[in-house]
């Protein structure tokens, strides 16, 4: 299909990687560029873009408020946050403000083209690693409002074994690792993983994290103790 996709970084080297991605990935692409959000926002005004990949950090405006002003002048774009900074705060804030995934710019080729998959088919895209943990300045016993501290299984409808494999889940453990960890075989780890699917109403491992996100369920340590 045919995509349009503005990405606005002030380091040139960084675009130049990412169109060059973009363009294997999407042979029909048309990649725009701009160095400052103020030129990503002109070519926003005058080209038809699919999609938006934002820098957190510009020269001329910080990420967020960028991604605000965006928002509101073009309520429909998709805009993915793309930094270098994974702080779970800001992906909190960021996905407040309309943004359809947040990328860390460390993430490797496939979970980048798995994003891109996303949002253009109007999911929300995050990190296994941003979701299911608290922010460094909560405390899981005294969580700030929106939190939602999973303290047992039955807080959330759960078996204390699928309890624990999503513990797991959300700090971004394969079913592999996730099998290692409990002494369990991989099968058994995706037989438990259908009815916590199930209990969240979802179909695949992205949407559970996405909707523990949104939902703000937080986890202790796993194997802390339920």
């Amino acid at each position: 299909m045919a995509v349009n996709i503005l990405l606005i970084d002030d380091h040139f080297c960084a675009r130049e990687a990412v169109a060059c991605l973009l363009k294997q990935i999407y042979p029909d692409v048309q990649v725009f560029e701009a160095e400052s959000f103020k030129a990503g926002l002109a070519i926003a005004r005058e080209q038809a873009v699919n999609l938006v990949l934002l820098d957190l950090q510009l020269p001329d405006r910080n990420g967020l408020d960028g991604l605000a002003e965006l928002k509101q002048e073009f309520p429909n774009l998709c805009v993915v946050m793309f930094s270098g900074v994974e702080d779970r705060e800001v992906v909190f804030q960021a996905l407040k403000l309309g943004a359809m995934g947040f990328v860390v710019k460390t993430v490797s080729r496939q979970a980048f083209v798995e994003a891109l998959r996303d949002v253009l088919s109007g999911k929300v895209y995050l990190p296994a690693t941003m979701v299911g943990k608290p922010p460094a300045s909560v405390d899981i016993d005294d969580a700030a409002p929106g939190l939602q501290p999973a303290t047992s299984p039955a807080s959330l409808g759960l078996t204390p074994r699928e309890f624990e494999i999503l513990r797991w889940i959300a700090c971004g453990h394969t079913n592999k690792l996730i099998a290692k960890q409990l002494s369990i075989q991989e099968q058994t780890v995706r037989n438990h993983l259908r009815p916590i699917f199930q209990k969240f109403g979802v179909s695949r491992r992205t949407e559970l994290l996405v909707k523990l996100f949104e939902q703000g369920i937080v986890f202790g340590l796993p194997g802390a103790g339920v």
